[in-house]
């Protein structure tokens, strides 16, 4: 039994290391496959929080291209205040209305060119939530043009001249 016993602990003794590396390479194989996990959530997660971001860019550029339009809105009604004015003070009460509708006429034109650019952009959240990230960059830069668009629209408005200094 001597000789048995000394055989299992020679041969332990000769491949001691080649088991303890075996142990080691194995235990780092799963830390990898670990960490390969955790990685692999790790880039879902920040696709997820990117394509979160780029929805949140989209209703922001929408929000924007409406505050524009708003702001175009109440340019047009002041606009169309001081042609009244003009109208009350300097044609007579009796006068033609097509006088006045000419004058004015530019100013619903600029408005519904901006209800116009405004309408693409008028998505619902389902909607926004169910495009891809360049469909949603696509729409981000959208917005941005309809914004500035609306915006420029404001220079064509055009108050009457006065007449008395």
């Amino acid at each position: 039994m001597g000789r048995a016993m000394d055989g299992v602990l020679s041969f332990i003794t000769d491949h001691f290391f080649d088991g303890a590396s075996l142990l080691l390479a194995a235990g780092a194989l799963i830390y990898a496959a670990l960490a390969l996990r955790v990685a692999k959530q790790a880039l879902v997660t920040a696709k997820m929080s990117d394509v979160a971001t780029l929805k949140l860019k989209a209703h922001e550029g929408r929000e924007r291209a409406e505050k524009s339009f708003l702001s175009l809105q109440s340019a047009c009604h002041d606009t169309r205040s001081q042609w009244n004015l003009h109208h009350d003070h300097h044609y007579p009460t009796l006068g033609s209305q097509d006088f006045r509708q000419d004058d004015t006429r530019h100013i619903s034109e600029i408005e519904n060119e901006g209800r116009t650019l405004l309408g693409p952009l008028e998505l619902g959240l389902s909607e926004l939530g169910t495009m891809d990230v360049a469909a949603l960059e696509d729409y981000i830069q959208m917005a941005h043009r309809t914004a500035a668009r609306i915006e420029q629209l404001r220079f064509r408005l055009s108050p009457p001249k006065q007449l008395f200094a």
